[in-house]
């Protein structure tokens, strides 16, 4: 037996290496192994994992400092029983934990500090050289994006004349080759490389959106249609015990989970019992051993509400109303995964201008709730290497503003905001308020009446600090102090205008 090391830090990922001198024929399904780490007076138990060269694995996240201790279940005799231990140390800087739901409408890390989600989607990035994936990393760092909506399984798009996606990973997720893949057997280079790609978004402070089921691969692979849900279970408990020791995991049960495409191409349908998802999200919430948010994305019809999922996900373009309904009527965080794409195709998800992207994500913010941005240029000519799916360089005029939207949103009390109906038409002007300490206004394009009255009708008076924001320009366009009322008609555009109580 072989560990990591005798201090890992928390939150971070501890390894047991274990070497059989066995023959297996099936070391995916003939040996099971688990472990369970002692802490105190708390006992946890992860899965351990097949990797290869007659070599499993173990990997567990500690969640506290001091000591664990660790004992080994096996059905191969020569891991049964085995014993060990290691301390877990504090999180350096910049490890705060796992993302949990925190005032039943948002996420917090781990250690308390607040999590403002603002993702992106790179679908399939995981298999593109290099070069491109470095790219990738420096366009999310750059533009402050700290969620990835990522698939597992390998991404082929056809029948869309203006886009072309039909990279070919160097490798598919199971042994066997095309239609002919053995379920029980797992590649283990394809689920190694997945799980860099995990670590990469980690380092770079990212969390991983990962999306298990993808239902359309328009036969390419035989990978959905070939697939029982026995088998997704199988395939399930494998990633889990291979990738949820890594802090920055989040669960997508699907992309798009009632939308089906038939393998021979004769066209996209409703479908939204494809797979058991109810069978397959309990599964997870009931084997994940750090419970890491859980949720499932639909093309037509947003997912009823269940225990297993932690927050909402959906694709829809009506930003505010949507999300201010849906936050009423789940209970939970949501989030627009899917507002539709900045881009530049003639397809109708795929040609927002960065205005339009701009606007539909703060008004998701100014429902309380959050979103994910996208973006779909073919640039050159080039029908392939598009960032929605490949990754690569971002092109597109969006991101950088909605990096200064967090860094706006991320200076106020944004948790402890709700919409406020009484202030703004909820038109073409929105308000978030906490009580009478902060108000932040966002005032569109079309908006005409740019009056701001911030005092209450009680008969108390109240001054606030007003800074304005050019939300296009990403900059701050006026400041005054000492003010009960703001009168914003002489700056045209897109505003934000935030007040803090003196």
């Amino acid at each position: 037996m072989k560990i990591s090391g005798e201090k890992v830090e928390k939150w971070d990922v501890f390894e047991v290496e274990l070497i059989s001198r066995k023959d297996f024929t099936q070391p995916f399904e003939e040996v099971e192994l688990s472990a369970c780490f002692m802490a105190d007076s708390t006992i946890k138990k992860v899965n351990g994992f097949y990797d290869g060269n007659s070599t499993w694995k173990i990997w567990f996240m500690p969640e506290m400092t001091g000591e664990y201790k660790f004992r080994i279940e096996s059905s191969n005799d020569e891991f049964d029983g085995l014993e060990g231990s290691f301390h877990s140390i504090g999180a350096s800087p910049g490890n705060h934990g796992p993302v949990r739901i925190d005032k039943k409408y948002h996420f917090s890390y781990a250690d308390g500090t607040p999590c403002f989600i603002m993702g992106t989607t790179i679908y399939a990035w995981t298999y593109r050289p290099q070069e491109i994936r470095e790219k990738t990393l420096e366009s999310l760092k750059k533009n402050n994006f700290n969620k990835a909506r990522m698939l597992v399984f390998p991404k082929y798009l056809a029948g869309f004349d203006e886009i072309d996606l039909t990279y070919e990973p160097p490798m598919l997720p199971y042994e066997g080759g095309k239609h002919n893949l053995d379920y029980r057997s797992f590649n283990v280079e394809y689920f190694r490389n997945f799980e860099e790609r995990v670590k990469d978004l980690q380092e770079i402070g990212t969390e991983a959106d990962v999306i298990l089921f993808h239902n359309y691969d328009f036969g390419m692979w035989g990978i959905d249609d070939g697939l029982s849900d026995d088998d997704a279970l199988f395939y399930l408990k494998y990633l889990i015990a291979r990738i949820s020791a890594y802090r920055n995991v989040w669960w997508s049960l699907a992309n798009e989970y009632d939308l089906y495409k038939e393998a021979d191409g004769s066209g996209f349908r409703f479908k939204d019992n494809r797979r058991d998802w109810d069978r397959i999200g309990n599964y997870i919430m009931e084997n994940d051993p750090y419970s890491h948010p859980r949720s499932i994305h639909e093309c037509f019809r947003i997912y009823p509400d269940r225990e297993w999922m932690t927050h909402v996900s959906c694709q829809k373009s009506n930003t505010y109303a949507l999300m201010m309904d849906l936050k009423h009527r789940y209970k939970k965080p949501v989030i627009d995964d899917e507002y539709r794409y900045e881009g530049n195709l003639s397809y109708g998800w795929g040609n927002l201008s960065a205005q339009e992207e701009l606007m539909r994500h703060w008004l998701s913010v100014m429902a309380g709730a959050y979103a994910t941005h996208g973006e779909c240029y073919v640039v050159g000519g080039n029908k392939k290497d598009i960032f929605w799916t490949y990754g690569g360089k971002m092109v597109g005029q969006s991101a950088p503003r909605l990096k200064f939207l967090k860094e706006v949103i991320t200076e106020l009390p944004f948790q402890e905001m709700a919409p406020a109906h009484d202030r703004a038409d909820g038109c073409e002007k929105f308000c978030l308020s906490k009580a009478y300490d902060v108000h932040l206004f966002l005032l569109t394009d079309n908006c005409t009446e740019r009056e701001i009255s911030l005092g209450f009708p009680d008969g108390i008076e109240r001054k606030y600090t007003v800074t304005v924001y050019d939300i296009w320009n990403c900059s701050i366009v006026d400041q005054v102090s000492g003010v009960t009322y703001y009168n914003a008609s002489h700056l045209p555009g897109m505003l934000v205008v935030k007040a803090e109580k003196i």
